[in-house]
């Protein structure tokens, strides 16, 4: 399981990988049979409570992303943000108060990024199953984001949505958590069109 815990380099590193839905749920059942739990049906739910128990509460750190030095070149430099995230319950994280700026940081469009930057932070609901106890790890399923922003004299709907693959994930150890989330797109109102050339990797790291 140690290789699906695939690092980004951030300086030389892009995704570009297109996972279909019945994939990720086909790699996650596969996480699921993990060699602490030997009748290859994924953990138990008193396993799973277990690692609840160990990270229940609020965690603090950094939010990792990258952003565009300038729009001349489109030179990408890395950036952090504090954040604080509250693991909830046995399946829920609540990442609070995140600014949308990181969020909508590689919106190719001036117009559109300046209005997501303005509409100020959001929380985040992230689902999340563990696949292994020591350390305990687990796969992360964040909920779309939609934020209202102010265009054209209108208030307009933006959707946030993030991949689901081995590339989302998380893990808890020595008392420190640390998730890696692939935003997938970045939609205006109703519209397929995605305003993001590349899915854009963040990290989230307690410090």
């Amino acid at each position: 399981m140690r290789d699906m815990k695939k690092s980004l380099s951030f300086s030389i590193y892009h995704l570009s990988f297109s996972v279909a839905l019945l994939c990720s749920v086909a790699l996650f059942t596969s996480c699921l049979k993990d060699d602490d739990n030997n009748d290859n049906e994924g953990l138990s739910q008193e396993q799973i409570h277990s690692c609840y128990l160990q990270m229940a509460g609020e965690h603090t750190g950094k939010l990792i992303y990258q952003k565009y030095e300038d729009y001349t070149n489109l030179n990408l430099i890395n950036d952090s943000i504090d954040v604080t995230w509250t693991v909830d319950s046995d399946s829920i994280i609540t990442v609070h108060n995140v600014p949308t700026s990181a969020l909508g940081a590689q919106v190719q469009s001036n117009v559109l990024k300046t209005a997501i930057e303005e509409a100020g932070k959001t929380d985040m609901k992230v689902y999340y199953l563990p696949y292994n106890t020591s350390p305990v790890s687990f796969m992360v399923y964040p909920n779309p984001v939609k934020v209202n922003v102010f265009m054209s004299n209108a208030t307009r709907t933006v959707t946030i949505g993030f991949a689901t693959s081995s590339y989302s994930w998380g893990s808890y150890e020595n008392s420190k958590m640390r998730m890696q989330l692939v935003l997938y797109g970045v939609y205006l109102d109703d519209s397929t069109y995605s305003y993001l050339t590349s899915q854009v990797p963040m990290v989230i790291e307690e410090i």
